[in-house]
Order: structure tokens, then C-alpha cells, then sequence
């Protein structure tokens, strides 16, 4: 997605009995209280704003905030129409994929004075390939989100072959989302810039994102990542040779930005 989201679905549901236990790390302040709005209005656009990890007791939050400014206009899952029509619709299996990230301690939000969000990045360890297509994307019932997955996988394949990364510890941008009436003001940076820091603090070596936005890899860009793969829409295709999916423009393509750490 506007950065790609992780490879260890399997075992992993959002069901509060299901999900591990997930700790807080020193550099990540916990906040005591939260308004309950999500989105911002006037008077927050001049509040000051701070970056804090995302932990479990976040996700409901987090998700109710990619509802509004990122699932639905992400290019992929708005040229096949994921997202059902309805001012609350949605998509579980998304969902549940997406928060897998906030296992690894590593996915960092914008949150105002007051507490409201007003921008996400997920992001997460990269895991080593599997030679067969993984369980969860095989068993995915969603047929609109399952071409997806695959998509995220060739991208994967392409992207490692012949162990490019192997044994190399690699961070992995899934998601970079920021409520449209703080854009253009430094929070995409600003959290960017986080997760470069931490990721040298936990001697990760490469960062890398996998745009499907043509805004997303422009952000990549002033940060001097390098393209390590691209895929056209054009080009992948069905059985029949018919394109998948069909971005509007600038939408174009899937590339890989990487960086060394």
C-alpha cells in the first residue's frame, strides 16, 4: 500500500484473546488521556504536535484514523473498490493485516496536544520469504483483497531474488497516512525521520518501502532513497494477459525504495 504491510498473517488476528502481549520501549512516552475525536478541526491545525509509538491500547484509534484518510483513496484498494460504499464500511481482512505491524514496536504517530491523530506509519521487520505462497494468502476469502496480497508477494519475490536481503536486518515502511488538513506541514517528516532514528537505534540496515502511490515515492525520493524495484500496473496482468489493476494517474506503478541505514 502506500507502504506495504508485513508477511506474517498466519497466526495473527486482532481478537483481543488471540494477540500477544505488546510492551512499551523507554523513547515511547504513553499518554494518559485521549479525546475521542480522531480527526482534527480548525483550532487543532494550531496546536503543536508530538510522535509517540503505537501500541496495542492504540489500534482501535489508529484504525478509525486510516478509515478516513487511507483506506479508501489508497490507489490499489480504490481501483478495485475494496472499501464497500457506506460511511462506515470497510474491510476486516485489511484491517487485521494492516495492525499486525504494532507487534514489533517499531509504527509511530502524530498526535496533537489535545490527543487527536493526525498521522500514522506502520511500519515493521521484514521476514524472511517463504518458497510457497503463505497460508494466509491461499485461505484469504476476500477475492478483492487476496489480489492484493499477491500483488505484495510478486513484489516480494522480485524484490529478493536471489537473497538480495538475506541476512541482512531490513525495516520495512507499510503505511505513512496524514489527515488531510495537516498536509503539507512537516508531519509526514516529521515521522518519517522517527522511524530512520529508531531504526539506527535497533541497528537496522536497510529501509525500505514499497510505494503504490506516486505521492508516497516522491516523499522516498527527499530522503534520497534509491529505486530497487518497479512494477507497472500495465504489466501485471491475469491469466489472460488484462491488467489487475487500474490506478488512475499519476498512479502508475509499484516501486521498491531502499536505503541504507
Amino acid at each position: 500500500m502506500e507502504a506495504m504491510l508485513a508477511t506474517k498473517m498466519e497466526a495473527t488476528r486482532i481478537a483481543e484473546s488471540d494477540k500477544p502481549k505488546i510492551g512499551f520501549v523507554k523513547y515511547a512516552p504513553m499518554k494518559t488521556r485521549y479525546s475521542l475525536g480522531d480527526t482534527t478541526n480548525e483550532a487543532d491545525a494550531n496546536m503543536d504536535y508530538h510522535i509517540q509509538m503505537i501500541t496495542k491500547e492504540d489500534i482501535p484509534r489508529v484504525l478509525k484514523f486510516l478509515r478516513r484518510f487511507f483506506f479508501r483513496d489508497e490507489p490499489l484498494n480504490h481501483s478495485i473498490q475494496l472499501i464497500p460504499e457506506g460511511e462506515d464500511s470497510t474491510c476486516v481482512e485489511l484491517e487485521e493485516y494492516c495492525m499486525i505491524s504494532v507487534e514489533d514496536n517499531l509504527s509511530y504517530m502524530a498526535v496533537t496536544t489535545n490527543g487527536s491523530i493526525i498521522g500514522v506509519q506502520l511500519n515493521g521487520k521484514m521476514e524472511p520469504l517463504k518458497d510457497d505462497e503463505p497460508e494466509y494468502i491461499s485461505s484469504c476469502k476476500n477475492s478483492k483483497f487476496k489480489k492484493i496480497l499477491r500483488l505484495l508477494r510478486y513484489i516480494d519475490l522480485n524484490v529478493n531474488r536471489a537473497g538480495r536481503f538475506s541476512g541482512q536486518n531490513v525495516i520495512e515502511i507499510r503505511i505513512l497516512s496524514v489527515d488531510s488538513t495537516w498536509r503539507g506541514r512537516g508531519v509526514a517528516k516529521a515521522l518519517m525521520e522517527k522511524t530512520i532514528e529508531i531504526a539506527k537505534e535497533r541497528n537496522f540496515q536497510i529501509l525500505r518501502c514499497d510505494c503504490t502511490s506516486f505521492f508516497s515515492g516522491k516523499l522516498c525520493e527527499k530522503f534520497g532513497f534509491e529505486i530497487c524495484y518497479e512494477v507497472k500496473y500495465a504489466d501485471y496482468v491475469d491469466e489472460n494477459g488484462t491488467p489487475i489493476f487500474h490506478p488512475s494517474p499519476p498512479h502508475t506503478a509499484a516501486v521498491t525504495y531502499i536505503t541504507k541505514l
